[in-house]
């Protein structure tokens, strides 16, 4: 999840950004598991990416746009996965097509939301679809509900809690030259390909919660910083995923809804003070909510047609995850003459 915290004057700003944060992704959390919808770390996760980007609510025109968006780009991966399932080198070859002009889009400022969202549905539709073909289909609907409540959920945000957010340590960094933005995606594509054939071919629900790990992490990636802030996205998986092994261990001793709510709000408002107010290491904190978000959602409500998983094996998959994205990016950047480098401080208009 990268951070682009909104200016705003003084402290005054950044509570009104973390009480939106917070606001947004407890309530998201809290209206899946009263209807007891599947992948419930979705809409949370979703809300969280927007609010933690914009600096004011979309439009009404640039809402609808986005689920139009959503909507197609989900169809689109859905149909490929249907069409090319028998035919698995064609499936593979067919999204990394797909994950190349996803990335490249995103490095060329387009929409946050949209780009996200068919990241998550080529990594996950076609794992899904050759473990539990009926589970895909559904996943696709799930998508386009999460990407529709979320943007409910961050007018609603901006309306409880107007105005942008605190001061940002460093300011906006635009879309990437083509070149750049062409050099970039294909690297990701590069790093993320190889993960994705290997699910795929082992057909396992679980290897989602990897892939999506990967595809936060190389959003992220960014070619001026150095390895400390990717050393840092690592300790801010692990944050997040202690966090959310504390957070699921105090439900289980008192699982009822409003107390779920209650542990959810005190979690996302202490990672929504600190990044909004952090500074330097307000990338560090997205990171762990995310995380939070991914692996408190699974254990609430593990993907259609797998089972649930212990935290710890959950936690391990998430930091063996972080270490092979920031490792091959780093290798794979190194052999191309420089040192590649990851951030989530880089933002891009939403």
């Amino acid at each position: 999840m990268s951070t682009d915290p909104a200016r705003d004057v003084g402290p005054a700003g950044a509570r009104r950004a973390a009480l939106r944060l917070a606001f947004g992704a407890t309530a998201c959390f809290g209206l899946v598991e009263a209807r007891g919808w599947d992948a419930t770390f979705l809409v949370p996760l979703l809300t969280a990416q927007m609010l933690v980007k914009l600096r004011q609510p979309p439009t009404l025109r640039q809402g609808v746009g986005l689920l139009v968006a959503i909507a197609l780009s989900t169809g689109l991966v859905l149909a490929v996965t249907a069409s090319f399932i028998g035919h698995p080198a064609v499936l593979i070859l067919a999204l990394a097509l797909l994950l190349y002009l996803s990335f490249y889009a995103h490095r060329r400022a387009a929409p946050d939301l949209v780009t996200l969202l068919i990241q998550i549905a080529a990594v996950s539709l076609p794992v899904l679809a050759v473990a539990a073909p009926d589970a895909a289909t559904g996943f696709a609907a799930t998508l386009l509900c999460a990407g529709t409540v979320a943007l409910l959920t961050v007018w609603l945000a901006f309306a409880a809690f107007p105005g942008g957010g605190p001061e940002s340590g460093a300011p906006p960094i635009g879309a990437s030259a083509p070149p750049d933005a062409a050099r970039g995606a294909l690297l990701d594509t590069l790093v993320l390909l190889p993960v994705l054939t290997g699910f795929i071919l082992v057909a396992t629900e679980l290897a989602v919660v990897v892939l999506i790990v990967i595809v936060t992490l190389l959003r992220q990636h960014d070619p001026e910083t150095g390895r400390r802030a990717a050393l840092g996205l690592i300790l801010g998986n692990l944050i997040g995923g202690v966090a959310a092994a504390v957070a699921y261990d105090l439900i289980l001793m008192n699982d009822t809804l409003p107390f779920f709510v209650l542990v959810c709000l005190a979690a996302t408002l202490m990672f929504a003070g600190r990044i909004a107010g952090a500074g330097a290491r307000a990338p560090v904190n997205a990171i762990a909510l995310a995380t939070f978000i991914l692996l408190l959602g699974l254990g609430m409500s593990p993907l259609p047609g797998g089972s649930g998983e212990a935290f710890a094996a959950r936690l391990v998959n998430v930091l063996m995850a972080s270490a092979y994205a920031i490792g091959a990016v780093s290798l794979l950047g190194s052999r191309r003459g420089g040192s590649l480098r990851l951030t989530p401080g880089r933002t891009r208009a939403p």
